[in-house]
């Protein structure tokens, strides 16, 4: 008997630790359930909001400007091209060729030879490394807050899109500024490896050094 009773007192410690244990396992569930809850409930409530100011401050006009996103309205922000850009300031704003393509972000120079020109290459210190492989130079890559290289595929489809031109701009550390234009510019699609599938009459005070490359492929 002495010893069952022993064996039973250790037992109930045991068993009252795995209710304690089941219980706040129990708890921790209904908490996580809980707290799901609330955060669904809010962002519901905040998109039923957002619906709901938009609709009482925008007119009908304005609203057809909107698109529809599971109950919620978007203003499109992006626009066909720098040239396009309302606001005519320099600065990143969403570029979307076609309503066929996405949107991407696009660096608009507004300053220069009167404005509406995409920056798709702009080095000046060194900080990024431009030996890429095909990959990267199709998508891009740097950062628009320093140096970057915007993409072949963005330039394909701006440049097939509509007529461009292109701005060559040379700045030296001491001052000097050069330039070449050229009144047409057009790159060609992946599967041609992306030719210079078109350029222009050239002006400008840095000479041309780019037309004996027109119809050539892209290599890295």
């Amino acid at each position: 008997m002495k010893e069952e009773r022993v064996t039973a007192e250790r037992k109930l410690p045991n068993e009252l630790n795995l209710l304690q244990h089941a219980i706040f396992d129990k708890l921790t569930t209904l908490q996580n359930q809980s707290n799901k809850m609330v955060i669904e409930q809010i962002a519901s409530t905040t998109q039923e909001q957002s619906r709901k100011e938009i609709q009482k401050l925008a007119s009908k006009e304005d609203l057809a400007l909107f698109k529809v996103d599971p109950g919620l309205y978007f203003r499109s922000i992006s626009t066909r091209s720098c040239k396009e850009e309302p606001s005519n300031r320099t600065g990143e704003f969403l570029i979307q060729p076609t309503q066929n393509d996405e949107p991407f972000l696009g660096y608009c120079k507004q300053t220069a030879f009167g404005g509406g020109w995409l920056v798709f290459q702009y080095r000046y210190d060194g900080s990024v490394d431009f030996y890429r492989n095909w990959t990267e130079y199709r998508n891009g890559f740097g950062s628009m807050d320093g140096e970057f290289w915007l993409g072949l595929e963005h330039l394909h489809r701006m440049t097939s899109a509509q007529k461009h031109e292109l701005l060559v701009e040379l700045k030296h550390f001491n001052g000097s500024y050069m330039y070449a234009r050229y009144d047409e510019f057009e790159i060609g699609n992946e599967k041609d490896q992306y030719p210079l599938a078109r350029l222009g009459s050239y002006t400008g005070t840095a000479g041309d050094s780019i037309s004996i490359h027109k119809g050539m492929k892209f290599s890295t």
